[in-house]
C-alpha cells in the first residue's frame, strides 16, 4: 500500500510539474525533465575556496520523489537526502572523488562528482539567469523569487541553471551616510540577504551587480573606491556571483586591470567563494588579463541585443552572429575557471523586453535562430545566463533551454571551447574536443537559405572511420558511418557528438 500511495504521489508530481516540459523524446533512452528513472546532469566538477560556504544542488532529471546518497563526501560537508543539496564547509584543500547515487520509484543511478577545493571557481561555464535582458531597470524581489521557484517548476534547476543573478537598478543612487550601498525598499523591500536565503535553500545561489566607476549604467551607485566595503556586503548578505561593468570608467587598458585588480582582491579577502564577471566588453583586450586580476569569465563583446544579426558592429546594434564572429576567434583563452564571455542568452525574449538595452527591439529571434543561438554558447564554452522570462514561456523555448545533451557539451569538465574550423558567407562547421575523447561538432547555416555538406569521408571536416554519430538536438543515435550528408534549414544549427 505504501509503494502504491508512493507512486501515485510520484504521477502527481508529473502532472504537476513535469508535463509542461517538451522533452518527451524516447529514442535512445532520451525522456523528458521530471520522467523517467533518475539521471544525475552536469556539472560533474565543482570548485570552492578552502574554509567558505559550499553549496551543490545535484542537478536531476526522473520522475519525483527523488532521493540521494553520497560517498566519500570530505569532511564538513553533508547532503540532504530529500533535497539534493550538499551543503558546508571544508578547510582542507584538495580535489575529492565523490560517487553520488539519486534513486526514485523507476530506479536508481550513480554519478562521480569531483569537488576541487582550491584556489579555483567556475571550473564548468556559470549557468542560469539574469534579469537584465527582459526587465532590465523592473526588477523586484518578487521576481527574483518567483523565478526561481519557475525554474523549480520547470526543470531548470535539475538542468544545471544554478545562479539567479539581480541585474542593475537593484541600490539607491547615493550611498548611505555610513558609506555603505543602500539597497532600493521598494524593490527589495526585506532586503538582498533575504532573497539570497530563500535561494539557498532551494540549491540555488544568488547573483549581484555593480560598476568600476561611481555610477553603474543605469546611473546608479556604484563600487569605484569602495571596493572592499561592497565586497564584504555581498559577502554577508549571501552573493554567490558579482557582474561588474565597466560604464562611466577610463577606456584604458591600465585603468581596467587597476579597477577590476581591486574588486578581485577585495572579493577574495571575502569568507565567501564569490564568481567574478568581468563586464568590460572586450574593448581592452580582457581575455589577456581578466583571469590574472581574479576574473572566472570576461566579456568578449559589446552587448548582445534580440536579434540574429546586424549589418554592423557597434555597442548598439549586436545579434547573434555578430558576436560569434568576434568571440570565435578566442577559444585558446578559455578553460576550466576562467571563460570567454559572449554575453547572456537572449533565447525566448521574442522582442518582449523591458531593457533600455532590448526595447528598440521588437521583432526578436525565430525559434529556429534561438535554438541555433543555444547551440553556439555550448560550443563556445560560453557561460549561461538566461534572460527570458522564465515563468511564462513556450514549449519550445523551454525545450531549447533544458535539453541535456546540449547542455552537457557546454558543461563538459574539459572545459575546452570549440574550434570553428570551416567558415564562409553561409556555413560554419566547429568542433569541441569533450573529456571522454569524443568531440561535438556544429554546423551552422548563417544564412535564411538551405545549406546542404557533408561530414566524413567524402566531406569537408573528418569524422573518423566508422565514427559513432549521434544528433544532439534529436536524441537519434545515427549508427557507425563513415559519412554524413547534412541538410541544414535556414537559420538552422545541427549538433552531433562522434565517438
Amino acid at each position: 500500500m505504501k509503494n502504491l500511495l508512493t507512486l501515485f504521489a510520484s504521477l502527481c508530481m508529473v502532472f504537476l510539474f513535469g508535463c509542461a516540459s517538451p522533452n518527451t523524446g524516447t529514442e535512445a533512452g532520451h525522456a523528458g525533465v521530471f520522467e523517467g528513472k533518475p539521471r544525475i546532469n552536469a556539472p560533474h566538477v565543482v570548485g570552492n575556496y578552502p574554509s567558505t560556504p559550499f553549496l551543490f544542488y545535484i542537478p536531476t532529471s526522473g520522475l519525483r520523489p527523488v532521493t540521494w546518497s553520497a560517498e566519500n563526501l570530505p569532511d564538513g560537508l553533508a547532503l540532504n537526502p530529500e533535497t539534493g543539496i550538499i551543503s558546508g564547509s571544508v578547510k582542507k584543500a584538495g580535489v575529492y572523488a565523490v560517487k553520488l547515487t539519486a534513486k526514485n520509484p523507476l530506479g536508481s543511478t550513480a554519478q562521480n562528482l569531483t569537488i576541487s577545493i582550491g584556489n579555483d571557481l567556475a571550473l564548468t561555464p556559470p549557468m542560469g539567469w539574469n534579469s537584465w535582458n527582459t526587465f532590465g531597470q523592473h526588477l523586484t524581489e518578487a521576481l527574483i523569487i518567483e523565478t526561481a521557484d519557475a525554474m523549480i517548476a520547470n526543470g531548470m534547476r535539475d538542468l544545471g541553471y544554478t545562479y539567479i543573478n539581480i541585474d542593475d537598478f537593484w541600490q539607491l543612487v547615493d550611498r548611505g551616510e555610513d558609506g555603505r550601498m543602500q539597497i532600493n525598499r521598494e524593490k527589495f523591500p526585506n532586503g538582498i540577504k533575504h532573497v539570497a536565503d530563500y535561494l539557498h535553500a532551494r540549491g540555488f545561489k544568488l547573483g549581484i551587480y555593480s560598476d568600476a566607476a561611481e555610477r553603474t549604467c543605469g546611473g546608479v551607485c556604484g563600487s569605484y573606491g569602495y571596493e572592499d566595503i561592497d565586497a564584504l556586503d555581498f559577502a554577508a548578505w549571501g552573493v554567490d556571483y558579482l557582474k561588474y561593468d565597466y560604464c562611466g570608467a577610463p577606456q584604458k587598458r591600465e585603468v581596467a586591470i587597476e579597477r577590476y585588480s581591486a574588486m578581485g582582491k577585495a572579493l577574495r579577502k571575502t569568507d565567501r567563494s564569490i564568481v567574478y564577471s568581468i563586464c568590460e566588453w572586450g574593448i581592452n583586450q580582457p581575455w589577456l588579463w581578466a583571469k590574472g586580476v581574479g576574473g572566472h569569465c570576461w566579456r568578449t563583446t559589446w552587448d548582445i541585443r534580440d536579434r540574429w544579426m546586424s549589418p554592423t558592429y557597434t555597442n548598439e546594434t549586436n545579434g547573434v552572429l555578430n558576436i560569434i564572429g568576434i568571440n570565435g576567434d578566442l577559444d585558446q583563452y578559455a578553460g576550466p575557471g576562467g571563460w570567454n564571455d559572449p554575453d547572456m542568452l537572449i533565447v525566448g525574449i521574442s522582442g518582449k523586453s523591458q531593457s533600455i538595452n532590448h526595447g528598440d527591439v521588437k521583432e526578436g529571434c525565430s525559434d529556429e535562430q534561438y535554438r541555433s543561438h543555444m547551440s553556439m554558447w555550448a560550443m563556445m564554452a560560453a557561460p549561461l545566463l538566461c534572460g527570458n522570462d522564465v515563468r511564462n514561456m513556450s514549449a519550445v523555448t523551454l525545450e531549447t533551454l533544458t535539453n541535456p545533451e546540449i547542455i552537457a557539451i557546454n558543461q563538459d569538465a574539459l572545459g575546452k571551447q570549440g574550434q570553428r574550423k570551416i567558415n564562409t558567407e553561409a556555413l560554419e562547421v566547429w568542433v569541441k574536443e569533450l573529456s571522454d575523447g569524443s568531440k561535438a561538432i556544429a554546423c551552422l547555416n548563417k544564412t535564411g537559405n538551405p545549406v546542404d555538406l557533408r561530414l566524413g569521408k567524402g566531406g569537408i571536416i573528418s569524422i573518423g572511420t566508422n565514427a559513432e554519430i549521434r544528433d544532439v538536438w534529436t536524441h537519434r543515435n545515427l549508427g557507425k558511418i563513415q559519412s554524413l550528408d547534412v541538410h541544414l534549414s535556414p537559420y538552422e544549427c545541427k549538433v552531433y557528438t562522434v565517438k
